[in-house]
């Protein structure tokens, strides 16, 4: 699931001019972080004043030039203290080449009606990817570490981060109601039961589950996280924070394990054997945050792939899968 992105070179003239009217300098090399699920070009690239991160999103890129667009309001407000690359600026640069300027900061995606490229500036990280093939259990402590240490932040105030407690997911009773045929492909005892996970994912339920004034980074996965210093004391950052949102302390690392497991990782509950919640999670709270994930990732995987993602349905399938297996053994436990 990785992808080869555009490099500096295949950037358009006015937008490497625009990104080097901003820099104040030229870019001199350039190395690209390949991969992820977004189209865009993601760099860091060198100029003789420096290094610097930067990806864009171009205006037929709408998904990620949406999310390019959440990010900048939201990384602007991020806490100092938090393991994240330090955001530096961003750039709204007109298609046809008109003056560029900095990103409105309550990151309304209506203001950019007429057609223009997103571009983010990050401090650059010069870290390794979390070891995957096979998984590395001292990385998975580390990055579960990392998921409660980002729920001991409380959320910034504003509304730029959206209240979890107020946003209900629907896919849950979406699928109850409408039975698409896809559902045959997934483990029978989902579709069997999916009148009782309803009711387990209902929103009240979800809004009681979810609440709380707690940073959540909400898209947190080994694949959003690098390591730097020695393996006898490393540290995580993490990166891209789209999504970024207020909630209970327990949701990031909750939703890191249906990707970790259905990836080769180890099981959810082998993970909270070795890191447990934060104390005093609901186990309830839990089970109706695994039954919206596991709706919400089997819901998504049957839809059309979004414009320039191709690779995101795949994805959604092998988490939907992993919390499919995750809620049985919840539910069959309780």
């Amino acid at each position: 699931m990785t992808r080869v992105r555009p490099t500096w070179p295949d950037l358009p003239n006015h937008i490497q001019t625009a990104i080097e009217d901003r820099l104040g300098a030229k870019v001199t090399s350039w190395v690209s972080h390949d991969g992820g699920y977004s189209p865009g070009l993601a760099s860091v690239l060198t100029t003789e004043r420096g290094q610097v991160f930067v990806k864009t999103a171009s205006p037929d890129q709408t998904e990620a030039l949406r999310l390019h667009r959440k990010e900048a309001a939201k990384a602007a407000l991020l806490p100092g203290t938090l393991p994240s690359p330090a955001f530096l600026w961003s750039l709204e640069v007109p298609d046809d080449g008109a003056a560029a300027s900095a990103f409105s900061p309550d990151g309304d995606d209506d203001d950019a009606d007429a057609p223009t490229w997103a571009v983010l500036a990050f401090e650059p990280v010069h870290g390794r990817a979390v070891r995957t093939d096979p998984w590395d259990l001292d990385d998975v402590d580390l990055l579960a570490r990392l998921a409660l240490q980002i729920g001991e932040h409380p959320a910034p105030d504003g509304d730029v981060f959206p209240d979890a407690a107020e946003k209900a997911r629907t896919e849950a009773q979406a699928l109850a109601d409408e039975r698409p045929q896809g559902l045959a492909t997934y483990d029978p005892w989902f579709a069997e039961h999916l009148d009782l996970i309803a009711q387990v994912a209902a929103p009240e339920r979800q809004a009681e589950a979810s609440g709380g004034d707690r940073l959540v980074h909400a898209d947190f996965r080994a694949d959003n996280v690098l390591i730097l210093g020695p393996d006898d004391s490393p540290r995580g950052v993490v990166v891209d924070w789209p999504h970024a949102a207020r909630g209970a302390a327990f949701l990031d690392l909750v939703g890191m394990l249906p990707a970790m497991h259905g990836l080769g990782g180890p099981s959810p509950s082998e993970v909270l054997d070795r890191t447990p919640l934060p104390v005093g999670t609901d186990p309830d709270a839990v089970v109706t945050r695994v039954a919206v994930l596991a709706a919400y990732f089997v819901h998504g995987s049957l839809q059309a792939p979004p414009p320039g993602i191709p690779h995101l349905r795949q994805f959604q399938r092998v988490q939907g899968e992993a919390s499919i297996a995750w809620l049985r053994d919840l539910m069959q436990a309780g």
